[in-house]
């Protein structure tokens, strides 16, 4: 599998930094010989109505003008930056709420070969916490999720597997063969909680073999995660390793059950400092 075409939010917000998403996946599109669809959301109508009080037409005409110039802006200054490139970019300005936005991009994502989101430092119904879980669900195709620490390009001379015999792992995996390609280093590492039996196929040597197969530099190997979640023990390897890029399965189960019970996924969203490519 190659990647051909990439996707992206682009916040019009100018108080919020973007900058990461933006450098790491013109750097992505720019190795792979991708094209980059952009999306930007623009929520004016939304907010011109609170608790039941709407706004003089003028005002609110003049605020969704507003959104929609500041959603235009950010997609034109990307395009400058990835037209100095030479990566080929598409746009669209989305008029909707925060929740019609990340099902959009999730439906246009599934036109995709991969999406590239930055992660989400706010709680709650924030568009950004509602964008991964949304591609993760709902678009079929791998996520990479840069932190907000995140600067400079993408590298991949280093990346780390999280391994733990799941359909989801194993299909990030497949998902991530065309970065795997160019590492000089891949590490297949399963985490063992502390208290359980791995599960079945959980067998980090074999995937090994599996990707020494596909030409690639692979070893695997087990650990403990030895009192602390199974995400912190997954982060803390992939910095004492100096990993470039992690991959792993996203929410192995429902919706309902993560809100539940939540899980390594969200362990790692929230405290990551190293690009995840994940998927469902």
């Amino acid at each position: 599998m190659a990647v051909h075409d990439i996707i992206i939010p682009l916040d019009p917000d100018p108080s919020r930094e973007a900058g990461s998403v933006a450098v790491y996946a013109l750097s992505v599109a720019e190795r792979l010989g991708a094209r980059l669809t952009t999306l930007a959301p623009s929520f004016s109508y939304l907010l011109s109505s609170v608790a039941g009080i709407q706004p003089p037409p003028q005002i609110l005409e003049d605020m969704i003008r507003a959104s929609e110039d500041a959603a235009r802006d950010a997609l034109a200054a990307f395009a400058v930056r990835a037209g100095s490139a030479g990566i080929e970019v598409g746009q669209e300005i989305v008029p909707t709420g925060p929740a019609g936005f990340a099902d959009h991009f999730a439906r246009r994502a599934r036109t995709c070969d991969l999406a590239i989101l930055p992660q989400s430092i706010d709680e709650g119904s924030s568009w950004r916490s509602m964008l991964i879980e949304a591609v993760l669900f709902d678009s079929g195709r791998p996520v990479i999720v840069v932190p907000y620490i995140q600067t400079g390009p993408a590298r991949f001379d280093r990346i780390l597997v999280a391994w733990d015999g799941s359909k989801e792992a194993a299909r990030a995996i497949h998902d991530a063969l065309p970065l795997l390609g160019s590492a000089r280093s891949v590490e297949v590492l399963m985490v063992q909680a502390d208290g359980r039996e791995p599960g079945s196929g959980a067998d980090p040597e074999a995937l090994a073999a599996h990707l020494k197969r596909h030409g690639l530099p692979a070893t695997g190997r087990s650990s403990m995660a030895n009192g602390i979640e199974v995400a912190d023990a997954l982060l803390s390897h992939a910095a004492d390793s100096g990993s470039d890029l992690i991959v792993m399965g996203g929410y192995a189960h429902s919706r309902l059950r993560h809100l539940v019970f939540g899980g390594a996924t969200s362990g790692i969203l929230k405290t990551m400092t190293t690009p995840v490519l994940m998927a469902h």
